[in-house]
């Protein structure tokens, strides 16, 4: 009876202990999840964030244009590819993109469309540097007169704004050198102007320059012309290329000498000097916005021939109408003129050559 009770008693109490390690087990794991969950809180794995080997390098690599992506092995996958640009040609100028050809400018609405000849440009179309010269070329060499079926060079220089003092912006000139307008190996030349407007290249303007026509331009974007009409008719000028790519003129002057001073009335200079007679006056005819301007300078006439002078001045005046004025009045008009387009007058005498490269 005793040894029941006892052997009752010890059961009991293995069962007790039993219980109580379950319980206490229990608990503690409980507790490691709990204590998970507080670790693990806004870290929830989901889709996004399950990755293959290496899948972040592959996705920086594709990111860099015209960079190779070693992570593809299938030469079909590669081949389907397009082609990614160079870096540097997003980052290069469109002066520069066109100087290397890879680039078209297209001709803007202020390109000269001279009544006499066709243009060498049309407007509106597209060109390319090479397409450009091309076009040049056939329009210049004539095969008649000269062996030459290309220019011999192209230079380019960049020019500053008058009508932007201190800008940024800068005009691009282009010159195709070698084109026999005069004569052979004469180094005669087509300039073109091409600026940049609104992420837009534009060519807005050419000119030339041979043996009887020629320009300097300067850094300042101020423009310089001389040209002959004959022995006794010289042409001078002054003009500004602007900042949008148009060239606009500050004045133009026509220098006439001896006979060629009847242009300013033939009929009056044949009553007073006599058809085909050499006198040593000059006149200057200078053309300043819409109106023109008349000068007469007498220091080299003899002294036979003042009074002769004096009266074809007086004539002009008074029978042609002609209104003579003095270089004050002159120079006061391309003043104006200046202001007008937004150009400081002090341009016109502060000159530095512009320095051109050879491409």
């Amino acid at each position: 009876m005793n040894r029941n009770r006892k052997h009752k008693i010890r059961i009991m109490c293995l069962l007790a202990i039993f219980c109580l390690g379950i319980l206490f087990t229990g608990c503690g794991a409980d507790s490691k999840e709990k204590e998970t969950e507080v670790e693990n809180a806004g870290q929830e794995i989901t889709a996004a964030d399950i990755r293959t080997p290496d899948s972040s390098s592959e996705q920086d690599i594709a990111e860099e244009p015209g960079a190779e992506n070693p992570a593809q092995e299938n030469p079909a996958e590669n081949t389907a590819q397009p082609e990614q640009p160079e870096a540097a040609a997003d980052t290069a100028s469109l002066y520069e993109q066109f100087l290397h050809n890879n680039l078209p400018a297209v001709v803007g609405r202020s390109f000269p469309q001279e009544d006499y000849r066709a243009p060498i440009c049309e407007t509106g179309a597209s060109y390319t540097l090479s397409e450009l010269g091309a076009r040049t070329a056939d329009y210049f060499l004539d095969t008649a007169f000269t062996d030459r079926t290309t220019y011999d060079a192209i230079e380019y220089a960049y020019i500053s704004c008058p009508d932007n003092p201190g800008g940024d912006k800068k005009n691009l000139l282009v010159k195709f050198v070698g084109l026999d307008m005069y004569s052979p190996d004469d180094k005669s030349y087509a300039m073109f102007v091409l600026t940049e407007t609104d992420g837009q290249l534009y060519i807005t303007y050419e000119y030339e320059c041979w043996a009887r026509s020629g320009a300097e331009a300067y850094t300042n974007g101020i423009l310089h012309s001389n040209g002959s009409g004959g022995a006794g008719d010289n042409l001078i000028g002054t003009s500004a290329i602007l900042s949008d790519g148009s060239c606009s003129a500050i004045y133009y002057a026509e220098i006439l000498s001896g006979w060629w001073t009847s242009y300013v009335d033939s009929d009056i200079y044949n009553e007073v000097f006599g058809e085909n007679t050499e006198v040593n006056l000059w006149v200057s005819i200078y053309t300043i916005g819409d109106a023109q301007y008349y000068q007469y300078d007498m220091s080299e006439c003899t002294e036979e021939e003042k009074p002769l002078c004096e009266t074809y001045i007086d004539k002009c005046r008074t029978q042609a109408g002609i209104n003579w004025v003095t270089d004050d009045e002159i120079q006061a008009a391309i003043q104006n003129q200046c202001a007008a387009l937004n150009i400081d007058y002090g341009l016109l005498q502060s000159y530095e050559k512009t320095v051109w490269t050879q491409l």
